[in-house]
């Protein structure tokens, strides 16, 4: 749940700043601790300021005032860039692509302390376009927009494999893949992705499958191709594009123009994998945009049961005028959506809203980072499914415009 950050690197932060003293956060390298907070906090959140980047632990999402005042960790040179950043429950991982480094880190006791960072030149391109855990501790990463993939031992911190997919003669030497999604499949791993024409420079209007054997993700076949809707998955790291329900596996679309694909014409939607195939279920495709006058969406989380919550970019045609209005102008709406029925179940009652992605799950209940821009601050909204309440929550201060983005630890 990545949105678009400070030089595309921090996250987005609050509607209103309020100007906020940060000199007692601790620094990530094992600098001042600060007081243990009481408990282990759920959450944590990520935001920008006029000093920099702060990751804070939460205890509470539902009451008082979240501000970076006098705890959390300056992560200011640690996530330099957003869409790179990587979360398992307390662990979090990134690759900075500035200097070069993949790096391990814990936040516990309201302290990111660094594991290890290793060099990191396994890609030519450190700009991550998916991540995918092949297992509790290997880490399989890629380029955006390519088809370069290292594979990690986290615990370890070794580089296990790296290079590019090797399609044989199932492409021609002229033409190249984008990776949209991957998914491990016992002792394959299934791709979905795009294929661009070098000589034209034209990306079809199509969504292509494959699968590859693991661990040595050579014997590159591909198994389908779809020409519903493209690409098949995200193109950026950490967008929400994918969940599994009943067994079978549902890949969102992005044609959306910036944020996506840029195939205006497409719809979006979700595709259907069926447990253990390897091709898109070709009688399944849950076209949201043709319930929505045209409109595309981006994924938020996954709430259970088959929803999932999305943000609907509204009437984005006439309301585009230039690509900072894909995060900054009010035009997203919050939908829920049921892949079983293929139905918008829901569009939760806020007004049209600065582009926020940030939203975890918890006992059943979502919370939500919400950017209103006629509000006085971001607040973190909880909406339960089950009874169809919405419930107003925390507030957020400190930030510096754009949306923070919310972790859950535990």
């Amino acid at each position: 749940m990545f949105n678009k950050t400070k030089n595309r690197s921090l996250l987005f932060a609050g509607a209103l700043f309020v100007a906020a003293s940060i000199t007692a956060c601790s620094k990530s390298k094992g600098g001042d601790t600060g007081p243990t907070p009481e408990g282990k906090p759920e959450f944590a959140i990520h935001y920008s300021t006029s000093k920099g980047s702060y990751l804070l632990p939460i205890h509470d999402l539902m009451s008082g005032v979240i501000t970076p005042v006098g705890k959390g960790t300056d992560v200011t040179n640690i996530f330099t860039w957003g869409e790179n950043i990587i979360q398992k429950g307390k662990y979090f991982y990134t690759v900075e692509p500035n200097s070069g480094k993949f790096g391990k880190y814990n936040f516990e006791n309201g302290v990111l302390q660094t594991i290890k960072e290793i060099p990191f030149s396994a890609m030519s391109y450190l700009y991550l376009g998916w991540h995918t855990w092949i297992d509790s501790k290997t880490l399989m990463i890629g380029g955006r927009g390519n088809s370069e993939y290292a594979v990690i031992d986290t615990d370890n911190m070794t580089i296990i494999k790296s290079g590019v997919f090797d399609t044989g003669k199932e492409l021609p030497k002229d033409h190249t893949l984008s990776i949209n999604s991957i998914t491990p499949q016992g002792g394959k791993v299934f791709l979905t992705f795009m294929v661009r024409n070098e000589v034209t420079k034209l990306t079809y209007d199509t969504a292509y499958t494959a699968a590859v054997d693991y661990p040595t993700l050579a014997n590159f076949k591909i198994t389908g191709k779809d020409t519903r809707s493209a690409p098949p998955g995200a193109l950026r790291n950490g967008y929400f594009h994918k969940f599994s329900d009943q067994g079978n596996t549902y890949v969102l679309t992005h044609p959306m123009p910036m944020l996506g694909g840029n195939k205006p014409n497409m719809p979006t939607g979700f595709y259907r994998i069926k447990d253990g195939s390897t091709v898109l279920d070709p009688g399944y495709f849950f076209n949201i945009s043709a319930l929505t006058q045209g409109d595309n969406q981006l994924g938020v989380e996954y709430l259970g049961n088959g929803k999932a919550l999305l943000i609907n970019a509204r009437d984005a045609k006439n309301q585009v005028k230039e690509k900072n209005d894909w995060w900054y102008k009010p035009m997203w709406e919050y939908i829920v959506v049921d892949v079983n029925s293929q139905k918008i179940v829901k569009k939760l009652d806020f007004p049209l809203l600065l582009n926020s992605r940030s939203a975890v799950v918890h006992n059943g209940k979502v919370y939500i980072a919400v950017n209103d821009a006629k509000a006085d601050a971001i607040y973190i909204w909880e909406y339960d499914s089950n009874t169809d309440k919405l419930t107003k929550g925390a507030k957020v201060e400190g930030g510096d415009g754009d949306t923070p983005v919310l972790y859950k630890l535990n």
